[in-house]
C-alpha cells in the first residue's frame, strides 16, 4: 500500500495487480475464466440475500433513469463506472430536440446505487429492457457506449423485440472475440488518487488518458465536462468491481451471428481502451452491421465526435438501412 493510501483502497490496488497478470497470460480472454467468472456473480447474487437477511436497508429494483426532450426514444446507455450524467451536454440537447432520450444510470452508479449486487451483463440489460417498458415505446434506439454497448448487444440478444437499432460506441464483442488493452491500461484504469490529489483533477488525468493523442490538451475544457459529471455522482469503489466483474464474465461471442436488430459500429481509430480491432470484429460477427471508423478519435466517442453520434442516431431512428 502506497504511504498515505486508506486501508480500503487496498482491495481495488491487488484487483488491479491481478487483472495486470491475469491478462499479460491471456487467462482473461478464455471462455472457461468469464464462465466461472459469471457463475461466481450468480451465486453471490443468491447467497447474499441470505447472508443479509434481517437488514434493515433496502434495495431499488429499478434503476434511475434521467429522461429529457419529445419524441421517438433514445436509449443511451453509458461505459463502465460512468452514470447517466457522463454523456455531453451538447450531445443530450441536441438529441433532446427530436427524440425522448433516456440516460441510464447502470447498477452502482449515479442514483442506482441501491440496486442488488452483484450482477452480470445480463442483468444490466434487463435493467434497460425494463427503462424501455416503462417508456411505454415498445422498442428504442439504444446506443451503447464501451460496456454500455456490451449491456445493448446483450439486451438486443435477450430481447430483440425493444431495439429498433444498435449504435454501438467505443465498444467490444464478447469474449474470446475480444481485443483487450496492453494490460497496463487496465491497471491505470484501476489505479487510486495521490494522496492529496484532488479527485477532479485525477478523473480529468486518468479518462483524458482514454482520448486520442494531444486531445486533452487541445480540448481542456471537453475534459472538464466529462470530469465534473464524473465527479456530481461518484461511483463507489465496491460499485468499480462489481462491473469489472461484469465484464470479466460476459461471453459467448459466436451468438452474435444469430442477431437480427440493424446495428451501426462506431469506433475510434486511435481508442486506447478498446482497440479498433474490437469495432472491426463487431461489424464482422453482427449481420448487416455498418461501421463506421473514426480517423483521429480515442475512446470517448460522445465527447471527441458528438456531431458524429448525433447523425448516427437520426439515421438509426430514420430506420435500417440497405
Amino acid at each position: 500500500m502506497t504511504v498515505g493510501q486508506r486501508p480500503t483502497e487496498l482491495p481495488v490496488v491487488l484487483a488491479g495487480r491481478a487483472l495486470q497478470l491475469l491478462e499479460e497470460r491471456g487467462i482473461t480472454t478464455a471462455p472457461w475464466f468469464a464462465r466461472t467468472v459469471n457463475s461466481g456473480i450468480r451465486w453471490e447474487a443468491w447467497a447474499r440475500p441470505l447472508v443479509q437477511r434481517g437488514s434493515t436497508s433496502s434495495r431499488s429494483t429499478t434503476v434511475n433513469v434521467h429522461v429529457t426532450g419529445d419524441g421517438p426514444p433514445v436509449v443511451l446507455v453509458n461505459g463502465w463506472t460512468a452514470s447517466g450524467l457522463v454523456w455531453p451536454e451538447r450531445l443530450v440537447e441536441a438529441l433532446s430536440e427530436r427524440f425522448t432520450v433516456a440516460r441510464v444510470d447502470n447498477r452502482g452508479t449515479g442514483w442506482s446505487r441501491r440496486m442488488p449486487r452483484p450482477y452480470t451483463i445480463a442483468d444490466l440489460a434487463d435493467d434497460v429492457r425494463a427503462v424501455i417498458d416503462d417508456l411505454d415505446a415498445g422498442s428504442a434506439v439504444v446506443v451503447g457506449l464501451s460496456m454500455g454497448g456490451m449491456i445493448a448487444q446483450e439486451l438486443a440478444l435477450r430481447h430483440p423485440d425493444h431495439v429498433a437499432h444498435l449504435v454501438l460506441l467505443g465498444s467490444r464483442p464478447p469474449i474470446p472475440e475480444v481485443t483487450l488493452p496492453p494490460p497496463r491500461m487496465s491497471t491505470l484504469m484501476l489505479d487510486n488518487p495521490r494522496p492529496g490529489e484532488p479527485l477532479d483533477e485525477f478523473m480529468r488525468s486518468r479518462w483524458g488518458l482514454t482520448t486520442a493523442p494531444g486531445f486533452a490538451e487541445a480540448h481542456p475544457e471537453v475534459v472538464d465536462e466529462l470530469a465534473g459529471a464524473i465527479v456530481a455522482r461518484v461511483t463507489p469503489r465496491g460499485a468499480v468491481q462489481d462491473q469489472a466483474r461484469a465484464i470479466a464474465g460476459w461471453s459467448g461471442a459466436h451468438r452474435l451471428r444469430n442477431l437480427r436488430v440493424p446495428a451501426t459500429v462506431v469506433h475510434g481509430e486511435l481508442d486506447p481502451l478498446s482497440p479498433v480491432r474490437n469495432g472491426m470484429r463487431l461489424a464482422q460477427l453482427i449481420p448487416g452491421a455498418r461501421y463506421v471508423e473514426l480517423a483521429g478519435v480515442g475512446h470517448l466517442v460522445p465527447y471527441e465526435a458528438p456531431e458524429v453520434v448525433r447523425r448516427e442516431v437520426e439515421a438509426a431512428a430514420a430506420g435500417p438501412r440497405p
